[in-house]
Formats: structure tokens, sequence, C-alpha cells
């Protein structure tokens, strides 16, 4: 049961962090890019979310630098749009699953 609602709580995370990206962040870093929140995983304490992104058209880690010094705000945003009793604090990270797929594709070409 415990495992249904976090997973839910996180949907409902990865969803409305990818709204606040897209529409009401005003960095410039962040601004006309395009940016997909691709995983968040939430302690079950709700204290902390692991959000992992990925971007296309700029270096993806800049954007996270620039993401993780706007995560007040985007928290407080998060908090008006979730109603869970706290608002669990923000850490984004750069998805490498991309870039680990490309290297295992590599490995196996290699092997043939």
């Amino acid at each position: 049961m415990a495992n249904v609602r976090m997973s839910r709580i996180n949907g409902e995370i990865q969803k409305a962090v990818a709204n606040i990206i897209n529409q009401k962040v005003e960095h410039p870093e962040i601004k006309g890019k395009l940016i997909t929140v691709l995983h968040v995983d939430t302690t079950p304490d709700l204290l902390l979310s692991r959000i992992y992104i990925s971007s296309y058209g700029a270096d993806t880690s800049n954007v996270v630098n620039a993401l993780n010094s706007v995560k007040n705000y985007i928290r407080h945003e998060l908090g008006a749009v979730l109603r869970l009793r706290t608002t669990p604090d923000l850490k984004f990270v750069q998805d490498t699953s991309f870039e680990y797929g490309q290297h295992m594709d590599k490995l196996f070409e290699s092997i043939k």
C-alpha cells in the first residue's frame, strides 16, 4: 500500500514540477529550453525529492545548476499545488540513463 501511495505522490510531483519549470520559472538558463522531468524519487518521510532532469538544446549540467539555484521558488509553487502535510525539499539531478544506454550499445556492438 505504501508503494502505491509513493508512486502516486512521485507522479504528482513530476507533473507539477514540469509545469512549474516550463511555465513559471524565468531563469535565463531555463527559459525557452526543452526540459524534461524524467523521474522523481521521494523519500518515504516526504522530506526530500530527487528530480531527474534531461534537457534538449542546452547543457544539462548548467540547467541542473540553474534549477538548484531556484529550487526554493519551485518548492513554494509546488506547495501551493500539492495538498501534502509537508512539501519535500527538492534536489535536481542530471539523468544519465540515455548516456549509459549508448555506452552499453557500444559495448554490445564491440562484442559482435
